[in-house]
């Protein structure tokens, strides 16, 4: 298909202007492009054309059809995969033979972001066979280092509040729209007290890690994902952090070799509407591992992996870093790096006696795969890391990434996801 037939559709976005820019950077190539907005909160950042879908979601599938057959679109771009719309939205798209992408934050961090045919985790079309992987790497650059598009949180925290706050006072404009998470609201009142406790935890938290390390005490890390995630909610069985949390404590009470310790980091943009803290010490209680828990704030995650043991998560992008780094990884939900010859395909029960550490080559060969494939350096949030993800993002679909042969379809890791006990969601 020639650049210029290309037709794109941008469906919600991250709450920057990111895909206000994106649509500009598809304009100036001469692109036709439309943007899809679902509040009001898209519709401060949005650029033009645009459509106000101001419906249910019921009725979302049949505007979606209507359309992609009258604007004649060929490809349609989304951030969030596991968003109510933006599932319905991958569903229509391989029903009417389009290009679905998913813009991500990157597999590989730091300033990294994703872009990948359909979505992420167990919906990933990326192969998991080593030899077709192995393809994809064949004649890849070694992998750079990132450029840095460091951020600040205040600016991360206007966006997201102006969006949010926008989305709320805009709300009898858009009065159906599904916003699948908690009321803001709520989560910024919880989040004043909890930038404190960060503060306090990050400030302690190399005093506390050079302690860890000056026992010559093996550990193992946990770190924590967000209660909120989709990667917790969509791509892994558990019903909440909680349940991880209990389900992890209570392998390592009974399994893991006497004098070994569990290293607890704390995610860093937790909203703090429960207190992990509290929680870790009630289940740290409960499964007689008082001495053998330690909590941390913060702290090097390159230097606490040089001397973990290993690393047990359920889908955190904490495990290619791991891996990278030549350590054992075991995951417990749907991750696009759990294959054979990466994590460790055992038991968690067993894993704290005998962990087992990637293949290096493979581990090589793989990042340079996914970096070839769905990787690309940028940021949501700083200027210049916008601009460079926007053009690479634009020259990415407009060469057909979706269309070439190094994607699987269905995904190759939905099948044994659900049989694991991930929700099956099709809208």
């Amino acid at each position: 298909m020639h650049d210029t037939q290309r037709r794109i559709l941008l469906l919600q976005g991250p709450p920057t202007s990111f895909f206000r820019h994106l649509q500009a950077a598809f304009q100036a190539r001469g692109i036709e492009t439309l943007r899809v907005v679902f509040n009001a909160g898209d519709a401060i950042r949005a650029g033009k054309p645009v459509i106000h879908y101001r419906g249910r979601h019921s009725d979302w599938a049949d505007t979606l059809r209507k359309i992609i057959t009258e604007h004649r679109i060929t490809d349609v771009v989304y951030y969030a995969d596991r968003f109510p719309y933006h599932v319905t939205a991958t569903r229509i798209a391989d029903e009417m033979g389009i290009n679905p992408y998913v813009v991500e934050n990157g597999y590989l961090r730091p300033f990294w972001l994703t872009l990948e045919p359909g979505g992420m985790g167990a919906y990933s079309r990326f192969p998991t066979d080593r030899k077709a992987i192995e393809r994809i790497a064949d004649g890849a650059p070694e992998v750079p280092a990132p450029t840095d598009y460091g951020h600040t949180f205040l600016t991360e925290a206007i966006f997201d509040v102006t969006t949010n706050m926008t989305q709320l006072a805009g709300y009898p404009a858009y009065p159906h729209y599904w916003r699948d998470r908690r009321h803001p609201l709520q989560e910024y009142f919880y989040w004043l007290p909890q930038l404190v406790r960060r503060n306090i935890g990050e400030f302690r938290a190399p005093r506390q890690l050079e302690r860890v390390l000056s026992d010559s005490t093996p550990f193992f890390l946990f770190p924590l994902q967000l209660q909120e995630d989709y990667q917790i909610r969509h791509n892994s069985h558990f019903n909440s952090l909680a349940e991880i949390i209990y389900d992890v404590f209570s392998s390592f009470s009974k399994h893991a070799p006497p004098g070994v310790t569990l290293l607890v980091k704390l995610h860093p943009l937790d909203n703090g509407l429960q207190d992990w803290r509290r929680v870790l010490k009630d289940f740290k209680r409960q499964h007689n591992l008082t001495g053998r828990i330690r909590l941390l704030g913060g702290g090097s995650l390159d230097t606490i992996l040089d001397h973990a043991e290993g690393t047990v998560l359920v889908n955190s992008t904490v495990g290619l870093i791991a891996l990278r780094r030549g350590r054992p990884v075991k995951t417990l939900g749907a991750a696009v790096f759990d294959l054979p010859g990466l994590t460790d395909p055992q038991p968690m029960d067993t894993f704290w006696s005998n962990p087992k550490p990637p293949d290096p080559d493979f581990v090589d060969v793989y990042v340079r795969a996914l970096t070839r494939a769905t990787q690309l350096r940028g940021s949501f949030y700083e200027p210049t890391g916008v601009a460079v993800a926007c053009e690479t993002i634009v020259d990415r679909v407009l060469d057909g990434l979706a269309e070439r042969d190094w994607f699987e379809t269905p995904p190759p890791r939905l099948a044994s996801a659900l049989a694991a006990g991930i929700p099956e969601i099709n809208l």
